[in-house]
């Protein structure tokens, strides 16, 4: 009887994404950016953020085609479709460590394709689950096959809502004004350490996440 009315609940959030999805877009319209980035200049590019900060770069990314992971979990179905309703591309399963019984091998192949291919991807470094503000080594690991570069991103908001959550989840107040600052572009190696790259691009965000910024 649980189970099913779990699953009542989840049909009805998800006939509900597309009210939910517009109510998104229009924060995303009030949202004052002090300067945007160029991302029609990017070609085999990987984003890589905080999983707290998802919503907000999120917002300053739609509607232009770039792919991100979701995984297959109820979670993973409604990430999935705000995801795909706010312009982005999403590919099924992890990029973590250890998950290939999860789909984790079939999401990192997915990525792998996509990024050959050309095109970019935003990845949350240190989700699903966390530890947070800990960089996994699925990032780097895709760098590292596909000749990808590694662009570390994190926003800064004047006014936000930040949850009482693992990944401290933050929301942006209608109205904020933000920035979204960006680190040098990493390149992973065929002989580099993983481990090692993994480390740079985690004291990269660290850096950012500690920059101070005026509104």
């Amino acid at each position: 009887m649980r189970k099913r009315l779990k699953l009542i609940k989840l049909k009805l959030i998800l006939a509900l994404m597309p009210a939910v999805v517009l109510l998104i877009r229009m924060l995303a319209r009030t949202i004052r950016w002090k300067r945007r980035y160029d991302f029609d200049r990017d070609r085999k590019t990987i984003y890589a953020i905080w999983h707290g900060q998802a919503l907000s770069l999120i917002l300053y990314g739609m509607d232009r085609g770039i792919y991100t992971i979701a995984s297959r979990s109820r979670d993973g179905d409604l990430a999935a479709k705000i995801a795909e309703g706010l312009g982005y591309r999403v590919v099924r399963g992890s990029t973590e460590e250890g998950r290939a019984e999860k789909g984790g091998r079939t999401g990192t192949l997915k990525l792998i394709e996509v990024l050959r291919r050309g095109e970019n991807v935003a990845i949350t470094v240190d989700g699903p689950k966390g530890p947070a503000f800990k960089v996994k080594k699925g990032v780097v690991f895709l760098a590292q096959k596909t000749g990808a570069r590694i662009v570390p991103a994190v926003v800064k908001l004047e006014r936000a809502k930040v949850l009482n959550s693992w990944d401290r989840f933050t929301i942006p107040y209608p109205f904020t004004r933000g920035v979204v600052l960006t680190g040098e572009p990493i390149t992973v190696g065929e002989e580099d350490d993983l481990d090692a790259k993994r480390m740079e691009l985690e004291r990269a965000l660290y850096e950012l996440s500690s920059s101070e910024v005026s509104f």
